[in-house]
């Protein structure tokens, strides 16, 4: 007999991580306000082909082959493009929420929580 609760097999090991990650992604990333930043990480993580792409729109057809090259490159298999790109959509997450909390600090500190510069409410 089994014990499924106490099975160390490489299967149920497996499906506990992917089961930890998929919770961590849901409750991180898979949310209405990382939306906006997933899409900033990707327009910066694609921008080489976007700058290639209207290259060859504009000077020469030959940038064609680099954006091509570029976009096979990152859609290949054993690429890590989808971690780095919600990394970054992470990380950009985390500097835009270290400026606000410190520039919310500075205008506690400063009294001018709510004020305007002319006095008026």
């Amino acid at each position: 007999m089994r014990n499924d609760k106490n099975d160390k097999s490489p299967k149920r090991r497996i499906k506990n991580k992917l089961t930890r990650i998929w919770k961590y992604l849901r409750a991180n990333v898979l949310t209405k306000d990382m939306i906006l930043w997933v899409i900033i990480a990707e327009l910066i993580f694609w921008s080489p082909v976007i700058v290639t792409a209207i290259l060859a729109l504009l000077i020469d057809p030959w940038y064609w082959t680099v954006t091509s090259a570029i976009m096979l490159f990152w859609a290949g298999p054993f690429t890590p493009a989808v971690p780095l790109q919600i990394g970054l959509a992470l990380a950009l997450k985390g500097i835009y929420n270290k400026i606000r909390r410190k520039r919310d600090e500075r205008r506690t500190d400063n009294g001018t929580d709510n004020k305007r510069i002319d006095g008026r409410s």
